[in-house]
């Protein structure tokens, strides 16, 4: 019996401190609920507005400088102006050559074949009338004795 009784009393201390971790814990359930917890967020905002004004001085910057590239292109040219000027120049002496060497070509045709017509009417001319021919073997070929 002792053992029962020595087991009682374990057990009767054992619900003793159970109750009283229970009444602890009740105080403290109700510190819990008396405290009230107020969620500050003005770390936070302020992060945010810093942020933010970084953001818009980003996008001020951004568009300074899409509208300067903008403007610099606007103003950019592909070519220099005197490579244009120089081009132009060489177009207009290479379109003035070829006018002149065909006008050149065309004129030397035109005198070769007058040339030949005068060779031809000439030639039949001469073999129309032979004393006009021997006149003009002898203007082309005088004798020798009446040249000196």
């Amino acid at each position: 019996m002792a053992k029962l009784e020595e087991i009682a009393a374990l057990l009767t201390e054992e619900i003793e401190e159970f109750n009283v971790s229970v009444a602890k814990l009740e105080g403290l359930s109700k510190k819990l609920r008396e405290v009230k917890v107020k969620a500050d967020t003005s770390q936070i905002e302020d992060l945010l507005e810093t942020h933010l004004k970084r953001q818009a001085q980003f996008e001020k910057i951004q568009a300074t400088n899409t509208k300067d590239l903008i403007q610099s292109m606007n103003k950019s040219k592909l070519f220099p102006k005197w490579i244009v000027v120089c081009s132009i120049i060489y177009i207009v002496l290479l379109l003035v050559l070829g006018f002149s060497t065909l006008s050149y070509r065309h004129t030397n045709q035109q005198l070769k074949d007058k040339n030949e017509r005068i060779k031809r009417h000439y030639q039949s001319f001469i073999k129309a009338s032979p004393e006009i021919e021997a006149h003009y073997l002898n203007w082309m070929n005088p004798p020798k004795n009446q040249a000196k």
